[in-house]
């Protein structure tokens, strides 16, 4: 019989490069047509918190101190993985049109894999636009990601006997190698680069939808028909969620469970012209957490979630529904909120009850 492990955190791009960089971001999103010039200009419109966060630096003391609360978060969670000692760990992330582009894009993939070399660091000048990083690492510097075929392999074909028409990869073919999210959550568990013994099953979860064709970078670049298809239903993650965990628990391995997103974005948050995110919606799952209200996270409607610009709480929810199966408890490691730092991210942990229900 296995046992699982369940933990939630953030894969924003910050920790790539130091904290007094942060805000460039926004820059960034007014270059590419994510945020309009006029509404980056007008200080006076941003909310009062928002100004305090840029204050006369431009973000970089506000910056610094969110990155110190961020890396004691990642620094935690690994603690309890290094206490937990998987033999592999499963991570739900989102693939922003990097490997699944116009040719398909699946509501769900298992990545199946001996092991795949990633490129993390060249994401931070995308974003950032500074080469300087904790690793004094070149943005083509590989990281090797080692994967665990034979779990991968047999998850993929539990869910489809179980009803889940999941898709499955076998190689990647972005620059980055596997998408940011996985590399990033790998990197900044292992921020010093101590190793990272842990084989990794990525799962991607099509949380983007609607928006993957006109609020994703390279999607944005690369222009071309922009249409509008949803992402899968928070209630189908949910359940995926809760079959991954069974599967696991009456396997042979330990299993350590991750979703991988902050809450709400900024940049996709429309109704605040993708300046900063929702933090109220942010707090309401946040108190769901310190309760009972996760486990109720399969009947979020898509309409709230894209309305908040929470559309990556969809990895979140594949965790909540497999901790649910589990009868987990939750312990909130940290919830960090900004509205200059594009989103609100949390840390936390599910310590399961059960073996599976």
């Amino acid at each position: 019989m296995g046992e699982v492990l369940g933990i939630g955190l953030s894969h924003y791009p910050g920790p790539l490069v130091p904290g007094k960089y942060w805000a460039r971001m926004l820059a960034r999103n007014v270059k590419i047509g994510r945020v309009a010039p006029e509404l980056f200009e007008d200080k006076t419109s941003w909310p009062r918190e928002m100004i305090a966060e840029w204050a006369n630096d431009e973000g970089a003391a506000a910056g610094e101190a969110h990155e110190a609360r961020l890396l004691h978060g990642y620094e935690r969670l690994r603690e309890e993985l290094a206490a937990f000692k998987p033999d592999l760990v499963l991570i739900w992330g989102d693939d922003q049109y990097e490997n699944y582009k116009r040719e398909c894009v699946p509501p769900w993939a298992v990545g199946i894999f001996d092991a795949v070399n990633s490129r993390p660091y060249m994401l931070g000048r995308g974003v950032f636009a500074t080469d300087e990083n904790p690793w004094n690492a070149a943005g083509e510097d590989e990281m090797t990601i080692s994967g665990h075929r034979a779990a991968a392999t047999q998850l993929y074909r539990h869910l489809i006997q179980t009803g889940f028409e999941a898709a499955y990869s076998l190689v990647f073919t972005h620059p980055h190698g596997l998408a940011h999210s996985f590399n990033n959550t790998v990197l900044f568990l292992d921020r010093e680069r101590a190793g990272f013994p842990y084989p990794v099953i990525p799962v991607h979860v099509n949380c983007y939808g609607n928006q993957l064709l006109s609020t994703t970078s390279e999607a944005m670049a690369e222009g071309g028909e922009v249409v509008t298809l949803p992402p899968p239903t928070p209630h189908r993650c949910f359940e995926l969620g809760a079959a991954t965990a069974r599967f696991f628990a009456e396997s042979p391995w330990r299993v350590a469970l991750i979703g991988s997103a902050s809450f709400s974005h900024g940049s996709l948050t429309a109704k605040h012209g993708r300046l900063y995110p929702d933090l109220p919606a942010d707090r309401a799952r946040v108190d769901e957490l310190a309760g009972e209200g996760w486990k109720q996270w399969g009947s979020l409607t898509p309409e709230a979630i894209e309305d908040a610009g929470q559309h990556e709480i969809l990895n979140w929810v594949c965790l909540a529904g497999a901790m649910g199966a589990l009868s987990a408890r939750c312990e909130i490691i940290d919830y960090v909120e900004s509205h200059l730092f594009n989103s609100s991210k949390c840390f936390a942990v599910f310590h399961p009850t059960t073996k599976g229900s």
